[in-house]
């Protein structure tokens, strides 16, 4: 089992620490915080096309697609009207400018959906929490 450490930093920031390596996860200054990293949703979004893209990297390489200018652009949309809160949409366009795609698309589109993030969100793990 791998293991992660969230410390909080004070305000509304908190230090995560995962092999280590540091992120620092803190608010908008709007809702009180230092703007001094992304946001907790944020960093949700940062991994899933961030997975998507080591998935869809690797499918290149093993296959002699072009990976140079690669870039995943997500566009998401939170559910704010009533809690419980959530993100509701999420949209993302996976662009490969130099790679002639042709009859790989449809197994492109098939590793991006395979990344572990993906299938996490989509199988819904056992989520427990407690206090110490």
């Amino acid at each position: 089992m791998q293991q992660t450490e969230i410390i909080y930093q004070g305000g509304k920031s908190f230090l995560a620490q995962n092999r280590g390596h540091k992120v620092v996860i803190d608010l908008p200054k709007d809702f009180g915080g230092g703007d001094e990293g992304p946001t907790p949703p944020e960093l949700f979004i940062d991994a899933l096309g961030s997975c998507i893209g080591v998935y869809v990297v690797g499918y290149c390489k093993s296959t002699g697609l072009d990976t140079e200018g690669l870039t995943i652009k997500i566009d998401w949309e939170k559910e704010l009207k009533e809690k419980p809160y959530y993100i509701k949409k999420i949209d993302v366009k996976i662009d490969l400018p130099n790679a002639e795609i042709g009859p790989r698309k449809e197994a492109l589109l098939n590793i991006a959906y395979s990344c572990l993030i993906h299938q996490t969100i989509k199988n819904q793990p056992v989520i427990h929490i407690d206090l110490k």
